[in-house]
């Protein structure tokens, strides 16, 4: 379990989560929200259940970060690999590379 940062910036941290296995009465079964951690301002964005990761992160780009830009934390009842795999393809998809390191690295203190 990890400690929560309290969040000084709107839409700076934001939790990602899906509400699933609704009726199809509107040709959608699932929900996927974002929230705020500030504001407490939700999108819900309807969506399937069966969803890639990558339409999920194109849902967010179209419906949240047009508006809010990136966040700087994410949190998801998911789980952590979930977190893992939407950070890594929202980076890829806005052409942020990421470099991983290993503390006290010397090779990548340059």
């Amino acid at each position: 379990m990890y400690l929560l940062l309290i969040p000084n910036v709107r839409w700076k941290t934001i939790n990602v989560n899906f509400i699933i296995e609704l009726s199809k009465s509107i040709r959608f079964d699932t929900i996927m929200t974002v929230i705020d951690f500030i504001l407490k301002k939700a999108y819900f964005v309807l969506t399937h259940t069966i969803i890639t990761i990558e339409s999920g992160i194109r849902l967010f780009l179209h419906q949240v970060w047009k508006l809010h830009s990136l966040p700087t934390h994410i949190v998801s009842d998911q789980g952590l690999q979930f977190v893992v795999l939407f950070t890594k393809e929202l980076y890829y998809l806005l052409g942020i590379e990421i470099a991983f390191s290993i503390a006290w690295c010397s090779q990548n203190d340059r």
